[in-house]
């Protein structure tokens, strides 16, 4: 490459939008690519075609008609945690959703059971898969308990045998735009079908269950090839199971296609 082909740290910080702080740190953690200049063992330069690349991710354009690269599903941390409870409470209110002490508790028995959504780094949605006693969860489906009731010692390892799953929540904090909400939702729903098979592949799971509280969300689980179990309150909340859930990989480009016609909410 010439010198006319790489560009100045000032030049791609104010490409890829990063105060110099940030920048230098992904640097050093190898999220920026860089040279050295010939014959020198200090000075970096920085490549236009992989500054120009990371840039058209960060900012959201298409690539092949994929979905915009700027969404990133990753495991939650405690921070990202107390991000899902304000999110939560906005939403749906205090009464629905576990308090971030209740979610810590559960953290701390098993960490791998929350996915955190992303767009440039601001929090706008998660999800959750929950390996638990098989009672308890037809306790739950079956509304003689809420999550807040479900007992520590209920929660289980991805390792134990013969788990059964809970498809906790899914939910896309609104934006306004609509646009965006369904390319967050189509982001959201696609990436945690793709855990739920991973884990389903590694683990022993026989059963998932999930509770539809809202039309929508019964209408994504009858979609997903769920089964219903039992309707409450004249159908406003429905418990759903599955015991395969290979077939959702037939169906997802279908439902995809149907969420990009209707705004994203909460299972």
């Amino acid at each position: 490459m010439s010198d006319g082909e790489y560009y100045t740290a000032e030049e791609a910080m104010k490409i890829l939008k990063r105060p110099r702080s940030t920048f230098f740190k992904e640097v050093e953690e190898g999220k920026i690519p860089w040279e050295l200049e010939p014959g020198r063992q200090r000075g970096r330069r920085y490549p236009k075609a992989a500054i120009d690349a990371l840039s058209n991710r960060i900012n959201g354009k298409k690539i092949k008609g994929k979905l915009p690269q700027h969404l990133v599903l990753a495991p939650s941390t405690i921070a990202d945690l107390w991000k899902e409870v304000q999110i939560g409470i906005e939403l749906y209110g205090e009464d629905d959703v576990p308090p971030f002490e209740t979610l810590l508790e559960w953290r701390d028995i098993n960490d791998e059971m929350f996915m955190h959504l992303k767009d440039q780094g601001q929090s706008v949605g998660y999800s959750s898969l929950m390996p638990v006693e098989e009672g308890v969860l037809q306790a739950l489906i079956h509304d003689k308990i809420r999550e807040n009731d479900i007992p520590l010692d209920a929660i289980k390892q991805w390792t134990d045998p013969d788990l059964s799953v809970y498809i906790a929540t899914l939910t896309v904090k609104p934006s306004g735009k609509a646009k965006l909400d369904r390319d967050r939702g189509s982001f959201l729903l696609r990436q945690t079908v793709k855990w739920a098979l991973s884990l389903n592949r590694q683990y022993s799971i026989k059963n998932w269950y999930g509770i539809g509280a809202t039309k929508e969300g019964q209408s994504l689980f009858e979609r997903l090839g769920f089964n219903e179990v039992i309707s409450l309150y004249d159908g406003e909340r429905k418990g759903y199971s599955i015991a395969e859930i290979k077939k959702p990989v037939r169906m997802i480009n279908t439902l995809l296609a149907e969420l990009n016609k209707t705004k994203p909410t909460e299972q």
